[in-house]
């Protein structure tokens, strides 16, 4: 018997170190019985508490109710005292007792249940009433924009009623504010589920896919997005330019126009047009005898060398930056403000001071071809 009490105590603390919930308040009292499990300061979910009948007593319904969403589930049992019934007062029932001696029985019956538990943002079906027998049942319907949770219907049973549902509100507050977009529809502080906002655009702008938000529990959908389909400036073409004053953006359907070099031919069209942000295809520029023209203009970007003209095809330009990375410079008999050497052409480079060779010396003698030049490399030399 021991052992079992401790098991018992065991189990017990077991289920208030395994559950975290929301408290139940104190257990009920009982007539003409009382609670043997023992007494707590707290009760939290999923607890269990014993009850057991006074001697002569009857118990009627479970002897373990347990904690569940803040309510004792079953609820709690009765007690019956013995009823004592004559022979004449069987004969009133048309009852008979095998023999005419007085008995002593129990009558039982289910309890009926008081009034339904409230629940916020809801309605129920049918007539409220103060008592309600047992098995009869309730159903709830939530308040418009609010989402019932749990079963929608609860059950009168040995006296008290099943675990109610609750209603969740998912209603949306404001339409989210969008960037170069403004709501379109009549503006509400509140949204019911299924609602819609539309937007358009600002001036210049162009909607991305959907042009509508959409409430669904609670949450908007994602937000559509505005497009800038304005133009920066046209590019440059190399051996053409643009004809007339650059303009700092261009609206769509705006055009501009290129012109070539003299000496130079034009391929595709002179005009293009700002589509949606981008410019349509651009012309280009091709010199006589497959001679390029001057090297287009870049943004936050200058030309190392001296602008020409026109470019033979294969042409070299000096990298200065790789020259000084190399510690050479061109040979004293070679020195030249010409930075630019047609195809096949020699240059001749030579280490700078304090520095020696470090390729081989035939490589210092280096030939443009095909636009590419081979970099002799010297290194410093101490002493």
């Amino acid at each position: 018997m021991a052992l079992q009490s401790c098991t018992v105590v065991f189990l017990l603390w077991l289920g208030c170190t395994a559950h975290e919930g929301t408290a139940c308040e104190d257990p009920p009292d009982i007539d003409f019985g009382e609670i043997i499990s023992g007494n707590k300061s707290r009760y939290m979910e999923r607890d269990r508490v014993q009850y057991m009948c006074n001697a002569g007593y009857t118990l009627s319904g479970s002897e373990w109710v347990t904690c569940l969403e803040k309510i004792w589930v079953p609820g709690p049992p009765q007690c019956l005292a013995p009823c004592i019934i004559t022979k004449q007062q069987l004969e009133v029932k048309n009852l008979l007792l095998s023999n005419g001696q007085r008995h002593s029985f129990l009558i039982q019956s289910e309890r009926p249940c008081g009034s339904i538990p409230k629940v916020a943002n809801a309605q129920i079906e049918g007539r409220n009433k103060e008592s309600y027998e047992p098995g009869e049942t309730i159903r709830y319907e939530c308040d418009e924009g609010f989402l019932i949770v749990g079963t929608p219907e609860i059950i009168c049973r040995e006296g008290n009623w099943t675990a109610p549902p609750f209603c969740e509100d998912v209603t949306c507050g404001a339409a989210p504010e969008i960037p170069n977009a403004y709501i379109a529809s009549t503006q509400r502080e509140g949204y019911l589920p299924g609602a819609r906002v539309q937007y358009e655009c600002e001036s210049n702008f162009q909607m991305m896919d959907i042009n509508y938000v959409t409430c669904t529990n609670g949450q908007w959908s994602q937000a559509p997005t505005c497009r800038d389909v304005t133009c920066e400036p046209p590019p440059e073409i190399a051996g053409g330019k643009i004809e007339g004053v650059k303009k700092s953006r261009y609206l769509p359907g705006e055009s501009a126009r290129y012109q070539c070099w003299r000496g130079f031919q034009m391929t595709g069209s002179s005009s293009v047009t700002c589509q949606t942000g981008n410019w349509t295809e651009l012309p280009k520029c091709k010199g006589e005898g497959g001679k390029c023209g001057p090297p287009p203009v870049i943004e936050n970007g200058d030309l190392l060398s001296f602008p020409m003209q026109e470019y033979s095809q294969g042409n070299c330009t000096l990298n200065k930056n790789t020259m000084e990375g190399n510690h050479i410079q061109l040979r004293s008999s070679n020195l030249s403000s010409k930075s630019t050497y047609r195809s096949g052409d020699y240059i001749d480079f030579e280490c700078k001071w304090w520095y020696q060779k470090v390729s081989r010396t035939e490589s210092f003698r280096a030939e443009c071809l095909d636009g590419m030049i081979q970099y002799p490399t010297c290194e410093y030399t101490f002493g």
